[in-house]
């Protein structure tokens, strides 16, 4: 999956960017990455006031080149679905003024959608879930209201690896409870080996 990068230059542009295409859960963007209705591309969003980059994944509506003599500049419409749309809707607030980031993360969040299955660490019974996104540090777990971790507890993550048969089991902690879909986790320290095997996991999960 190819990545293509769009920096707004202003959260204002990006709010605009939103609101432009007239087509609902859609995103203009600039670029002179060419891209094809249909195709399905990982987009890597910017705006000042937003610490550190948002990764999407869209797909193409339209692209054109730029046009310098009417001061059109290169780019196109992507459109997004589901938890992908619920992001640039979050990252809309950001843009807005209504939400305030301050901490930068120390690693990019991918997004994926897959689905894992999760455990208190003291118990031996799944729960069936999902991953929207993810990163060497942490992911957000989509899982059900009824049986949602709290804040600071630890949980065990079993995530099947793409033409894997032995899952991965990552020992994670809760640290934001705020999504309205699921809840953020921390993995906890692992060894270097740990580290590559996750990596490559990550890798296959976004490629998939």
């Amino acid at each position: 999956m190819r990545k293509i990068r769009c920096h707004y230059a202003s959260p204002e542009a990006f709010v605009e960017a939103i609101d432009a295409p007239g087509e609902e859960c859609a995103l203009q963007v600039f670029t002179t990455d060419a891209f094809e209705p249909g195709e399905e591309v990982l987009l890597e969003v910017h705006f000042p006031s937003l610490p550190g980059k948002m990764m999407v994944r869209a797909i193409g509506r339209d692209w054109h080149p730029a046009r310098p003599r009417l001061r059109v500049r290169a780019g196109g419409v992507l459109r997004c679905t589901g938890t992908e749309w619920t992001k640039l809707q979050f990252l809309r607030k950001v843009g807005a003024g209504e939400l305030k980031l301050s901490a930068r993360r120390r690693h990019v969040r991918l997004p994926v959608m897959v689905e894992v299955r999760w455990r208190r660490q003291n118990t031996n019974d799944f729960v069936a879930a999902a991953l929207s996104e993810i990163s060497e540090g942490g992911a957000l777990l989509l899982t059900p209201d009824d049986s949602r971790p709290a804040s600071g507890e630890e949980v065990i993550i079993e995530i099947m690896p793409p033409g894997s048969e032995r899952p991965l089991e990552v020992l994670s902690v809760v640290r934001n409870t705020d999504h309205p879909d699921g809840v953020g986790l921390e993995f906890m320290a692992r060894d270097m080996g740990g580290v590559h095997r996750l990596r490559e996991v990550i890798r296959r999960l976004v490629e998939q």
